[in-house]
């Protein structure tokens, strides 16, 4: 994974903030999705989302966190809120199947679906493929 400039400053800038230091993040016209360590996003959000208001206010863009997980499908199914009924791993593809009511959600939240793919694509080195 490579870093540019850009996103290697709003990285230092969420560190600097909230003591929490990104693995990754994705910038958007008007929209940042950061990478956090799941035991660290307490502290990364804030107290009644302190963090991310002042993150916002700052950067002048909506700001995101999803959380990093050991399992690659922890972080899919925690980050878009949906269930998954079982996950096959084929070569550098995972393959997850979804009831059809979080698939419903999943294609819902297609812009999210695609950055969070996107992070796990970057630090997971495999592709996601939902059925």
């Amino acid at each position: 994974m490579k870093l540019n400039m850009g996103e290697i400053r709003i990285m230092n800038a969420v560190q600097q903030l909230t003591r929490v230091m990104p693995k990754d993040c994705i910038i958007e016209e008007n929209l940042v999705s950061f990478l956090i360590p799941q035991n660290l996003m307490g502290k990364a959000i804030g107290k009644k989302a302190i963090n991310i208001k002042d993150l916002e206010k700052n950067l002048k863009k909506r700001v995101e966190f999803v959380a990093s997980y050991e399992k690659v499908e922890d972080v899919f199914a925690n980050a878009l809120e949906v269930n998954y009924l079982s996950s096959k791993k084929n070569d550098s593809k995972i393959i997850i199947n979804l009831d059809s009511v979080s698939k419903a959600k999943v294609m819902k939240n297609n812009s999210r679906t695609k950055r969070v793919k996107e992070l796990i694509k970057r630090n997971y080195g495999v592709e996601l493929i939902i059925k």
